[in-house]
């Protein structure tokens, strides 16, 4: 086994210890398990789950995340400076990615405050805390989703709308990958992990392409 892949492998074994459920334990029966990815599934954990928009006003598909990895926080506009650091911490991550895995790589902050249609206010937190520029997507949520996330995440609804401090990762076919803490945010490990799992072009199923060896 590649040393990379070691290294991944790893990694995966240990996610059922953050209380992460597989896909079939969430995703509703009438979508086929095969159609739909971990990441498909948090994102829209039913058939009838409202549109995803980002602190610009811009809808987030299914197709903007394919082939990508993603990177999936949560954070809350009133939730201390904890938040703010780890948006603070995971816009340098993003800029910092060298390559293709720059280009790759989505990364998505999830507010669980129940801003709901207040997208004014959540764009001023954005814009104060990382700048205009900023390559994250904030997305605000619902009270389902909120609810539909805690359950996935086995978070205690009690401690809502502080958010979970986790950091998750999928992979280019939105398998979970990875699952960090949040506070503070790992950035040395992000930004080593995830040029190293964008070389799994299959997702976690597939080997990496042996680069070729000179005879």
């Amino acid at each position: 086994m590649w040393p990379a892949l070691k290294t991944i492998a790893a990694l995966a074994i240990t996610l059922p210890l953050w209380g992460f459920p597989s896909t079939a334990q969430v995703e509703p029966r009438t979508i086929p398990a095969a159609s739909r990815s971990d990441l498909d599934t948090l994102l829209w954990p039913t058939m009838d789950s409202g549109r995803r928009i980002d602190q610009r006003g811009a809808a987030l598909r299914p197709a903007d995340l394919r082939d990508r990895i993603a990177v999936v926080a949560f954070v809350a506009p009133d939730c201390s400076i904890v938040c703010v650091t780890r948006l603070l911490d995971l816009d340098r991550v993003a800029k910092a990615l060298p390559g293709a895995a720059h280009d790759r790589a989505v990364f998505l902050a999830v507010s669980l405050a129940g801003t709901g249609g207040n997208g004014t206010a959540l764009r001023a937190f954005v814009d104060g805390t990382v700048g205009t520029g900023t390559r994250l997507r904030v997305l605000s949520g619902d009270a389902d989703w909120t609810a539909a996330i805690a359950a996935m995440l086995r978070y205690p609804a009690a401690l809502l709308p502080e958010p979970p401090p986790q950091v998750l990762v999928f992979d280019r076919r939105g398998g979970m990958a990875m699952s960090y803490g949040g506070d503070p945010v790992d950035r040395p490990r992000l930004e080593r992990d995830i040029p190293l799992l964008d070389s799994f072009a299959g997702g976690l199923d597939a080997a990496p392409a042996r680069e070729s060896q000179p005879l």
